[in-house]
């Protein structure tokens, strides 16, 4: 009877240390992954993150990438009329304002206001075209002290990117470029379009000692004023 009462009792000894290993072997199976002995290799470290979150991390930007990196629809180009569109500027000399105007110049303009991204504008000026009608300012411009016409016969402006300031109304970061000297500024704009006819206007104030105009005794703001303003009004048709 004791023989019975101990094989009944190793009987039920066994089947206590069964299910005891069943109990305590899942969790060994469920970590040995983030052991440092179940990594990809000896050269990685056992606090880098498990190869499959990794893996979907790096998933992530390949696909963002391939979105932002898609190519976009290029502004369409615009044909500048140029009888019919002007660049002038007006300056102050001994408290008396004058204009003048810049007869030769070309303008290369890609615009859609629902495209600004691609939409860009290049503007290269003639400096020996200036001309106000008085001959004694007309013929100090061309000289060194002046716009240094024979150095440098164009000035530039090109935009970098242009945003919406409101209904029609937009501004443009634009570097300029004149007697060889850059600047970069803000330059506010408007915009109509009606089909395919656009019209562009925009004025911006420019402090000319910024670009060494007006050099030697026309240095100091007197006799000559330092800011000149300078106009711009386009017309044009879009291409087809």
């Amino acid at each position: 009877m004791r023989k019975g009462l101990l094989a009944g009792l190793l009987a039920v000894g066994l089947v206590l240390v069964a299910a005891a290993a069943l109990l305590f072997r899942v969790p060994v199976k469920s970590t040995a992954p983030a052991s440092p002995a179940a990594g990809a290799g000896a050269a990685k470290p056992a606090a880098v993150t498990p190869p499959v979150q990794t893996s979907a991390v790096a998933a992530a930007p390949v696909k963002h990438s391939a979105r932002t990196t898609a190519p976009a629809k290029a502004a369409p180009v615009w044909t500048v009329d140029k009888a019919a569109s002007r660049l002038t500027f007006r300056a102050v000399m001994n408290g008396q304002p004058f204009d003048g105007v810049f007869r030769s110049w070309d303008a290369q303009v890609a615009f859609d206001p629902h495209n600004l991204a691609t939409s860009r504008a290049t503007l290269t000026v003639d400096t020996t075209s200036a001309l106000t009608g008085q001959p004694i300012k007309d013929a100090a411009l061309p000289n060194s002290e002046w716009l240094s016409s024979t150095a440098f016969p164009q000035a530039t402006m090109v935009t970098r990117t242009i945003t919406q300031t409101g209904p029609g109304r937009y501004q443009a970061s634009a570097d300029i470029r004149i007697r060889g000297m850059a600047w970069r500024t803000t330059a506010p704009f408007t915009v109509s379009i009606s089909h395919d006819e656009g019209r562009m206007q925009s004025t911006l104030t420019l402090d000319r000692r910024t670009f060494g105009i007006g050099e030697g005794p026309f240095r100091s703001p007197a006799p000559v004023d330092p800011l000149v303003q300078v106009s711009l009004r386009l017309i044009a048709t879009k291409a087809k």
